[in-house]
This record gives C-alpha cells, sequence and structure tokens, in this order.
C-alpha cells in the first residue's frame, strides 16, 4: 500500500500568480511576440504543474511541449488576423 502525500499548495499558488501576471502582460500589450509567448508559456506552465508533466520522464516531457508550442502558434497564426480587423 502506497501513501499519498497532500499537495502543496503554496506551488500552486504561486503558479496561479505567474499566470495572472503573464495573464495581464498579454491583457495590456499589442506586441504578437508578447502574445505568443505568454500564450506558450502558460500552456506550458499548466502541462508541467496541474497536470503533473513535471514527474514524467524528460522526452514525453518534450513532446508535449512541443505540441503545446506548436499548437499555440497554430493558434496564434489563426486568431490575429481576426483581432486586427477591430
Amino acid at each position: 500500500m502506497t501513501t499519498a502525500t497532500a499537495p502543496n499548495y503554496r506551488v500552486y499558488f504561486k503558479i496561479w500568480g505567474v499566470l495572472l501576471v503573464i495573464t495581464l502582460l498579454m491583457v495590456f500589450t499589442r506586441n504578437p511576440t508578447i502574445l505568443l509567448a505568454g500564450m506558450a508559456a502558460k500552456a506550458t506552465l499548466i502541462a508541467l504543474w496541474f497536470m503533473h508533466l513535471k514527474d514524467e520522464r524528460k522526452d514525453f516531457i518534450f513532446y508535449v511541449a512541443g505540441s503545446i508550442v506548436i499548437f499555440s502558434a497554430v493558434l496564434f497564426a489563426l486568431l490575429v488576423p481576426d483581432g486586427l480587423d477591430m
């Protein structure tokens, strides 16, 4: 029988704070580079900490993070033209 350890909520609140700062930075900027970097950073943080991928093998993390970056770039490329028409 394995014993489960209680989650460290302090870490989760720190990650949440970082996500909030990145979101605010993205809201108040119109720089596409910052938006793309923010999307990729947020997706990676969420995948690593809230999907618990940080405890997986390094090659698996690389594949998931790479997929997230590619998917973020595709979403960014599809959504930016709509935002420029405003």
